[in-house]
């Protein structure tokens, strides 16, 4: 709970003098969020002390300012190596090997195409991946999003690629609800086997390049 003013016991000197040095301590402190506060008028600064940072009121709601802190989740995952389809037309899931720098956030123990989420929020999630066609064949890639195995509607993205040796890079961010517990995997397909996701190696100047990145960031804690 915020510390209270000292109460006008004493002469009005020692009052003073008390009240000063606690005006002192508590000028840049936040008052603390309260289980029976009320974001009633926007633009109240509270502190969070469950969740460690600040909040401020908006439209009736308490939104975060998020400041870091054990309780907050981000994640950076990629893949160091080439991924390709077996199968023309079928859906193939995508995998991560290495994870950057992450909290509350993780790749799967036992499925390394699953990325896991230990804390509900609302995440800011980005895809980006590597793609590269060994041939002059047109051929098309899909990517799209699951969430516990589920396909969300409008999510895939659609590239064709025409020459033999032709690279692209694509990327796309989405927001994401997710629960204590889900996982999100990314999945991908193609119509002509000549093509994957390529892990290019470091040059001499500039660092190598994963097939495949995922970036996750908290928005919200609700």
């Amino acid at each position: 709970m915020s510390e209270k003013p000292p109460q006008p016991f004493g002469t009005f000197q020692q009052w003073g003098e008390r009240l000063n040095a606690y005006l002192q301590r508590v000028r840049d402190k936040l008052n603390w969020k309260e289980p029976l506060s009320r974001a009633t008028e926007n633009g109240m600064l509270l502190w969070d002390n469950g969740n460690e940072y600040p909040v401020v009121s908006l439209n009736d709601e308490w939104v975060p300012l998020h400041t870091g802190g054990a309780t907050y989740s981000y994640g950076y995952f990629v893949d160091t190596t080439d991924q390709t389809c077996t199968t023309v037309d079928t859906a193939t899931e995508v995998s991560w090997n290495t994870d950057v720098v992450s909290q509350n956030i993780s790749i799967d123990g036992t499925d390394s195409t699953k990325i896991n989420f230990a804390k509900t929020g609302t995440y800011s999630i980005t895809f980006t991946a590597e793609l590269y066609s060994s041939s002059s064949n047109t051929k098309t890639f899909y990517f799209w999003p699951k969430v516990n195995g589920t396909e969300y509607a409008n999510t895939t993205m659609v590239v064709t690629l025409h020459s033999n040796g032709q690279a692209k890079t694509i990327s796309r961010a989405a927001v994401f609800h997710m629960n204590a517990g889900d996982y999100l995997q990314a999945f991908w397909a193609v119509d002509d086997l000549d093509t994957k996701l390529d892990a290019v190696a470091a040059t001499a100047f500039a660092p190598a390049a994963p097939s495949v990145t995922l970036s996750v960031i908290e928005v919200s804690n609700s």
